[in-house]
């Protein structure tokens, strides 16, 4: 049991993490550029839990198409639920590296 709930949780910890130092290197060093980062960052890592939650499923023998059902829209709104859940995981470690991001400015000032 604490395999099956401390993995996902970890392995979503790390995901934030990776994300958005990966966004931030992308991004301005602006005001602006932060702001940018986070939405970046937090759609990213919503479609990235999503799929998780259905590779997860997949994983434990759930037949996916009796989940998307007829209309697959309806089975793609329940994992993006899922994933947006998940935003209790990994938005803390997102928005740290968010704040912390104008320390590792080279070129501008906050």
């Amino acid at each position: 049991m604490i395999v099956a709930l401390a993995l996902p949780t970890l392995v979503l910890l790390a995901l934030a993490v990776a994300v958005a130092r990966g966004v931030e290197r992308l991004m301005p060093e602006t005001s602006a550029g932060l702001a940018l980062q986070a939405v970046v960052s937090a759609a990213a890592l919503t479609l990235l839990s999503a799929a998780a939650f259905a590779g997860l499923y997949a994983a434990g023998n759930a037949p996916l198409t009796a989940l998307l059902g007829a209309d697959p829209r309806g089975g793609f709104a329940h994992f993006l639920g899922l994933g947006l859940k998940s935003a209790l995981i990994w938005a803390p470690p997102m928005l740290l590296v968010v704040v912390t991001a104008p320390r590792r400015w080279r070129h501008g000032r906050w």
